[in-house]
């Protein structure tokens, strides 16, 4: 059975490339109502026909809704090219998960220090942790879990990485490591005014990780 990234990439891949053969043909129009209609139709058929794994289905489903409630507003498009991109910037040339090692997460943590965010590794988040930062973007990382989740430097269990800050730019520092985050919460966490994202060895989480400008 595949992990949830690989069936998902190759539902976009499918998709995108279904729609550029269509466009090439003449049959669809370049245009986002036009565009937003053949995904819609093709995530509907793709489900009716059980193309991929059950484990993307609800991410179809969402889509689908999506497509019907905000029509050419729904960006299905981006969205789906984002998540083709962001899978095959952290896959092998093969494009198959790799694993996450403890040298990307401390460069992670390096280059957000660069960017004069306040990073600790050393607390340990229990139930709740109040931490101030002064209004400094913070990222936090339990100590219990940066020294047991990795197996000779590479990541064995998911880790949780604590923010507050700017997202966006949390991201692009996590991309830049070919690290995915997948959000828990955006705001509250176990440290208090931080959100929760999973780093999940080889970047195979069960959802959708956040995408770089959607």
């Amino acid at each position: 059975m595949t992990s949830f990234s690989t069936s998902i990439h190759q539902v976009v891949t499918s998709a995108l490339a279904d729609l550029n053969e269509a466009q090439s043909k003449g049959k669809i129009p370049h245009n986002p109502l036009s565009e937003t209609h053949f995904l819609a139709a093709w995530t509907t058929n793709a489900m009716k026909k059980k193309r991929f794994e059950s484990d993307v289905l609800p991410t179809l489903k969402h889509w689908q809704r999506k497509a019907r409630s905000l029509g050419k507003n729904s960006g299905l498009v981006e969205t789906f090219t984002a998540i083709k991109q962001s899978y095959e910037h952290v896959f092998d040339q093969d494009l198959q998960p790799k694993v996450v090692t403890i040298k990307q997460v401390t460069s992670l943590c390096e280059q957000l220090v660069a960017l004069q965010w306040m990073v600790n590794t050393d607390l340990e988040v229990g139930e709740k942790l109040n931490r101030h930062s002064g209004g400094q973007a913070s990222l936090i990382i339990c100590k219990n879990e940066f020294d047991s989740h990795f197996e000779n430097g590479i990541l064995s269990q998911e880790i949780s990485l604590y923010i507050r800050g700017d997202i966006a730019e949390a991201l692009q520092a996590a991309f830049d490591q070919s690290l995915l985050l997948h959000k828990v919460t955006d705001y509250k966490s176990k440290v208090k005014y931080h959100g929760e994202y999973i780093i999940y060895p080889n970047n195979t989480g069960y959802f959708l990780p956040e995408l770089l400008g959607c």
